[in-house]
């Protein structure tokens, strides 16, 4: 009895003192190198038999492979970062989410699960009341509707997910990510892009508050992408 005391008071002497077990700690991405699994932060190389878990019910292993809710296996290539916002970055700058949603590119609509992507069509119920057609009309639950834009991104649980543009120079090409989609800026002209920021075809990027920059082999810029304004 006097044991089991003196257990008890000292394990709440250690929770007043803040001695207890520390929480798992937070990872923020984790990205594929020289066929190792680097986790962040820290930089810690993943080790087998270990697992890392990111938020959307993503597990990576330590030779690349991955699964979004317990669906097919997918592998990262070298130079991928997968993020806790479950979006994938790519070395050639693409940004594309892994989880299961909507979006809408080049005016076409796509629906993809579980990493496969195709055309609904019917009109698509998300799980907070939501509908989307297949020809890109939104009605939420309160009954107000718009079109869904290039680039916007739809949870199925529902929800928009931040979308995010890129400015890169691969193979001395510049090249930007826009409204869902890969284009080359072509030499002499230039590409405005959704957040303001100017793109010229020699690799110079002027931001909306006039700071500029020029892209550096294989650089990539990452920045805000394709936003609904409230009408």
């Amino acid at each position: 009895m006097k044991i089991s005391v003196l257990c008890l008071w000292i394990a709440l002497s250690a929770a007043c003192l803040g001695q207890v077990a520390a929480p798992a700690s937070k990872v923020d991405k984790v990205q594929y190198q020289g066929s190792k699994v680097i986790v962040s932060p820290g930089s810690r190389i993943l080790a087998a038999p270990e697992e890392v878990t990111l938020p959307f019910n993503i597990v990576v292993k330590t030779n690349g492979t991955y699964t979004v809710k317990e669906g097919s296996l997918r592998a990262l290539q070298e130079g991928d970062s997968l993020g806790a916002d479950g979006m994938l970055s790519k070395a050639d700058g693409t940004i594309t989410p892994v989880f299961d949603h909507v979006s809408r590119q080049r005016g076409r609509v796509r629906l993809f699960k579980d990493g496969q992507g195709s055309d609904p069509s019917e009109v698509l119920k998300l799980a907070d009341g939501t509908a989307i057609s297949p020809d890109g009309k939104i009605i939420v639950p309160n009954g107000s509707s718009r079109f869904l834009l290039d680039g916007e991104i739809f949870k199925l649980e529902g929800g928009v997910v931040a979308a995010r543009d890129t400015i890169t120079k691969q193979n001395g090409r510049v090249m930007v990510q826009k409204d869902g989609s890969t284009v080359p800026v072509e030499p002499g002209r230039s590409i405005m892009m959704n957040d303001g920021t100017k793109v010229l075809s020699d690799g110079t990027v002027i931001k909306a508050n006039g700071e500029q920059s020029v892209l550096t082999e294989g650089q990539v810029i990452t920045i805000e992408g394709v936003v609904a304004r409230p009408r």
